[in-house]
Order: structure tokens, then C-alpha cells, then sequence
């Protein structure tokens, strides 16, 4: 599949009629070239004409040069934003199709479609273009002199063939290096304070470098394979599409079968069959490079919903009855039984390591069961599995956020009246820190401009903003000091109407009380 059949259709016509006006400059460049070699020659008159033509010619193809290459960019920018878009629609609306929409995807390997794909797309029209006017015109002037340089310039294209298998080989292990190494990078960032804390620096450093070097390694052999190829394309055109085709003009005109001008307009005009030839060998190249990230996004399959409607009417009540799950082929949650009711705060306590965010993910629907029956309302939850987030609100261990402002973190950028975000503000208790810094304060990175209790108020508005039946709390104290904890409980269990499961593996006995129940998970099954 190409590349340019993402881009609006009226743009890539428009496109290709810029370029064959853009392409008719070489043949007026050779058309002109004859004109002043039979005036040098004597075969014709009118220097002054030729001059005032040509000047007025090139005036007139710059103003097309220059809408072609707006036209051009306006392509590069409508291709990159439908494949950015597509990718990310992936990633949020499916990510179970998306595991290779990684940040070195979205950043490295579309860069590398960019470059290598699109514009190269582009350049092989425009050089396709090129190469079919300059013949019908150079066939015009001279059948036999355009059929032996048009001759001369395929053969480059055996070299080209014979090292196109291994650039793709090359460039798909290029592919595998830069995105270990993007993680790599990811990791580093993250360990970074930890490897100063235990005198570990050098060691990580080293990681790194491996890593780096492996990458750069990987791409010095395809920018090496690569460009063996195009010398060698280039060296085997000069010599059979120009130097050789120019001898036997050459002896044509020595023994008057052509006139000189003749000769100089189809050696002008083989330049547009040896640069085209030689640009679309590179071309083709330059696509082969990008052969594994443009599989890898031609198989996303993006499906998006936007279906609010809660598949089994209003929230009554969750069972799990002998509920057995697996995690690539170990098993983590065995013969688990549950009965949670609308409206009870339940806490489901286990020690760290058995399971806990793995069963929420599967009341989530994330994660499927293997064995048991999952109930919402008495009705089995596997069937519609895919709309029954609609039940529930999560608050995360480490909470999930924006580097946007309060107001978009809260409500993801939806709207949201002024009464319903003043009571959902004093709920979760962030009345102090927006009467400090505003709704519209940008609270950065992961939230870093804000305490470990602000950020989860916030989730907790969030939870609040989307008003779903249930609201899940994953450990969602367990990086908060006693105090805070216990407010944030407060905050979370007087939420009235709602139906509050947390996970946690240590909680103070004040915070037990304010649940229901209490289910120790690891003693069920």
C-alpha cells in the first residue's frame, strides 16, 4: 500500500498536475539548448528571440516550482497527520491491537516513514513524471538516438535489485535495535536516581552505551548497504546512460544522420532519463528501509465507540463464582468466589504479589477469565466484556495524569457546568489548592508539581466527573504517609451512592472501619 493514498484525493491531483508543468521545464531547457546550437551552427537565426523566450519560460516555470513544492509539503503534512492520527486511535480506542505503538513508533519509526516512505513516494512520481514526458519528446526528435540512451539507463536497475533484499533484511534489524534502545532510554531516566543513590552509575552508563552502540552499529550497516547501492547505481549510470549513448551520438552526427543540435537536446534531455532512473532506484531504497514499520502500522485496526449505554442496566451487584485467571500460561487468580452488592465499600486485602490489580483488571474487563463466571446484575459480564468499563471508575496507585491543567486532568476535556464542578471539587477536597493556584494551573509531568494527595484528590474528582457505579481504588494510599492516607479515605468512603472496592495489602485499622466489609482475598481460595 501506498503511502500517498492516505492523503485527500483533490491534493495528490493537484499534486501530479504540478508536477508534470514542473517536469515540462526540462523539455523547454532542451528544446532551448537545440535552438542555440543550430544558431551556433548556422541553422538557424533570431538570437534575441531565444533569449527573451527562455527567460520568460524559466519566470514561468518558477511560479510553478514554487506551488509545487507547497503542494508538495501539504502532502508530507496531510499523509503524517492520517498515519499520527490512525496510530493513535489505536493506541486509546484498541491497545489490545496496539502493543507495538510504542514511543519509539510514534517517534522514530514514523519519522523514518516520513523520510523514507512518503517523500520518496512523491519523488517517484514526480521522476516517473519526468522520465515519460523527456521520452515522448526526445521520441519525437529522435527515435534511434532515445532508444539507445533510454537502453543505457535501465541497467543501473540490476545493481539496485541485487541489493534491495538485503537493505530490508538490515533495516528490519535496525528497526528491533532502535526500539530496544528507546526503552533502553525510557529506563535510564527512570533508574537514574536510584543508580546515584547506590553508586551504580557507571554500571547503568554502561547498559546505556550498549545499547546506544547496538543501535548506531545496526544503522551503520544499512546506511552502509544503502549507500553501496546507490554508488554503484550511480557509477554503472554515468557510464552506460550517459558516457556510452554520447559516443555513438556522436559518430551519428559525423556521419550526418543527426544534426548537433539534435544530439545536445536528447544528451540534455538523458538527464531526465538517467537522474529520474537513478532518484527512483534510490527511492526505492530509501521504501525498503521502511518496510517493517509501515507492516507494522498497515495492521493496525482501529475501532472506535462511542457507546455509553451500560449493557445490563443500572448497577445492582458483582459475583465472581470459582474464578480461575491466567497471565501467560501462570496462574494467578485460582477458584475465586465474590458477592459485592450496589452501595457496600469493600476492602479486599491480600499481601503483596497475589494478584490484587490483576483481579481488578478483570472486573475492568482488561484481563479475561479463564475459568468461572463473571456476574454484573446476574448476567454474565464475559459476553459483553468490552462495554463494562462503563461500570466503574479507577483511582491508581500512581495516579494517572496530564501535564495539562486541574480542569482537564478532572474532566479529560470535557464540559462541565460550574455547579456540578464546585460539588465535585469540595467532595474530593481540592477547595485549598485550586483557591491557591486556579483550575487552569498546569500541574507538569506525571503531576509533579503537585503532593501525593493532590494528585489522587484529582482522581478522585475525576471518578466523581464520569459518575460510574463503582469506583475501584488500586493501592491507592499505599505511597501516602498515615495522615494523608487517611484523608484521602475520608475523602473516597464518604462518597455517598456509590460502590467503593479498594485492593490494598496494609491499611490502619481507622481506615478498616470505614469499610463495610473487609475480605481477605488470600484466604478464599
Amino acid at each position: 500500500m501506498m503511502a500517498i493514498k492516505i492523503a485527500k484525493p483533490i491534493t495528490t491531483l493537484i499534486f501530479i498536475f504540478l508536477a508534470i508543468i514542473r517536469s515540462c521545464q526540462t523539455l523547454f531547457i532542451a528544446w532551448v539548448v537545440k535552438l542555440l546550437i543550430n544558431f551556433a551552427t548556422g541553422k538557424s537565426s533570431g538570437l534575441l528571440n531565444i533569449v527573451l523566450l527562455s527567460t520568460f519560460g524559466l519566470f514561468f516555470f518558477l511560479l510553478f516550482d514554487l506551488l509545487y513544492e507547497k503542494v508538495y509539503s501539504k502532502l508530507i503534512l496531510e499523509i503524517n497527520m492520517k498515519i499520527k492520527s490512525r496510530a493513535a486511535l489505536c493506541l486509546i480506542f484498541n491497545p489490545d491491537v496496539a502493543k507495538d505503538v510504542d514511543t519509539s513508533f510514534l517517534t522514530n519509526d514514523l519519522k523514518q516513514i516520513e523520510i523514507n516512505k512518503i517523500a520518496s513516494e512523491l519523488e517517484i512520481i514526480t521522476n516517473i513524471i519526468q522520465l515519460t514526458l523527456a521520452l515522448i519528446f526526445a521520441l519525437y526528435n529522435s527515435a534511434l538516438l532515445t532508444i539507445i540512451f533510454l537502453f543505457a539507463s535501465f541497467i543501473p536497475g540490476i545493481s539496485q535489485r541485487l541489493f534491495g533484499i538485503p537493505i530490508e533484511k538490515s533495516s528490519e534489524k535496525w528497526e528491533q535495535k532502535n526500539s530496544n534502545y528507546t526503552e533502553i532510554v525510557k529506563e535510564t531516566q527512570n533508574i537514574s536516581e536510584t543508580a546515584r543513590l547506590y553508586n551504580s552509575r557507571q554500571n547503568i552508563w554502561n547498559r546505556f552505551r550498549s545499547a546506544a552502540f547496538r543501535m548506531e552499529e545496526s544503522l551503520f550497516r544499512l546506511n552502509c548497504l544503502r549507500g553501496f547501492s546507490n554508488e554503484t547505481v550511480e557509477l554503472l549510470a554515468y557510464a552506460f546512460s550517459m558516457l556510452i549513448p554520447t559516443a555513438v551520438g556522436v559518430l551519428l552526427v559525423k556521419e550526418n544522420s543527426v544534426t548537433l543540435g539534435t544530439l545536445m537536446m536528447i544528451s540534455t534531455l538523458s538527464n531526465s532519463f538517467v537522474n529520474p532512473s537513478i532518484s527512483i532506484f534510490y527511492s526505492l531504497n530509501n521504501i525498503k528501509t521502511t518496510k517493517p514499520m509501515w507492516d507494522k502500522f498497515t495492521k493496525l485496526n482501529v475501532v472506535t465507540s462511542k457507546n455509553n449505554r451500560l449493557p445490563f442496566g443500572k448497577f445492582s451487584g458483582l459475583t465472581l463464582k470459582n474464578v480461575y485467571v491466567e497471565l501467560g500460561n501462570h496462574s494467578i487468580i485460582n477458584n475465586l468466589s465474590l458477592n459485592i452488592k450496589q452501595g457496600e465499600k469493600v476492602l479486599l486485602m491480600a499481601p503483596s504479589g497475589w494478584g490484587k490489580t490483576t483481579l481488578l483488571k478483570t472486573l475492568l474487563g482488561i484481563i479475561p477469565i479463564k475459568k468461572g463466571k463473571y456476574l454484573l446484575n446476574g448476567n454474565d459480564a464475559e459476553k459483553e466484556k468490552s462495554e463494562i468499563h462503563l461500570y466503574f471508575s479507577c483511582i491508581n496507585q500512581q495516579p494517572k495524569l496530564l501535564n495539562d491543567t486541574i480542569l482537564y486532568n478532572i474532566t479529560l476535556g470535557n464540559k462541565i457546568s460550574d455547579h456540578q464542578l464546585k460539588n465535585i471539587v469540595n467532595i474530593s477536597g481540592l477547595d485549598t489548592l485550586i483557591q491557591e493556584k486556579g483550575l487552569n494551573y498546569i500541574i507538569g509531568q506525571d503531576g509533579k508539581r503537585l503532593s501525593g494527595g493532590q494528585k489522587q484528590r484529582i482522581e478522585i474528582a475525576r471518578a466523581l466527573y464520569f459518575d460510574r457505579s463503582i469506583i475501584i481504588a488500586d493501592e491507592a494510599t499505599s505511597a501516602l504517609d498515615n495522615r494523608l492516607s487517611q484523608e484521602i479515605h475520608d475523602a473516597l468512603t464518604n462518597i455517598k451512592g456509590k460502590t467503593i472496592i479498594e485492593v490494598a495489602h496494609k491499611i490502619s485499622d481507622n481506615e478498616k472501619k470505614q469499610f463495610d466489609r473487609i475480605i481477605e482475598l488470600d484466604k478464599l481460595n
